[in-house]
């Protein structure tokens, strides 16, 4: 039994409107389709492609035509100019990030100078903990050997 071509001829006739006269214009997957159905029905597709190749060309050789001189003039007079800084905003700016940089890090360095003295224990507390771990240690030898 043969089997026909997957494509039928008004897809065919679409999609030669859609990509034009030129088969290797098409989406790839359709392209097989297109070649089977060529191959099986030629007086039928021949003439669809020819007509599509036809626009194509006339599309392929139109060009833009070139803005007119007063166009030109008119679009770069409404351009936006640039902007100018002045220098020494520049310098004001850049030296203002800077010193709030160091102001950050000065603030960070006091931040943990205060945070560390208010957690290290002072002399005679010190003293207590040595005490407290002296004690613990005797005690535990006690009971270790009451056992």
């Amino acid at each position: 039994m043969k089997k026909g071509p997957i494509m039928d001829l008004e897809r065919f006739a679409g999609l030669a409107e859609a990509y034009g006269g030129d088969v290797g214009r098409w989406p790839i997957v359709e392209r097989e389709a297109a070649a089977l159905l060529m191959a099986e029905y030629p007086e039928a597709t021949a003439p669809v492609l020819a007509a599509q190749s036809d626009l194509d060309w006339a599309l392929d050789a139109w060009r833009a035509p070139a803005a007119s001189p007063a166009l030109q003039a008119a679009v770069l007079a409404a351009a936006p100019t640039e902007r100018r800084v002045a220098p020494w905003r520049g310098w004001i700016w850049r030296t203002g990030l800077g010193a709030g940089l160091m102001a950050a890090g000065a603030a960070g360095v006091m931040a943990g100078v205060v945070a560390s003295s208010a957690m290290a224990p002072v002399s005679a507390e010190f003293d207590v903990i040595t005490a407290a771990v002296s004690a613990s240690a005797a005690l535990d030898a006690e009971v270790v050997g009451d056992v």
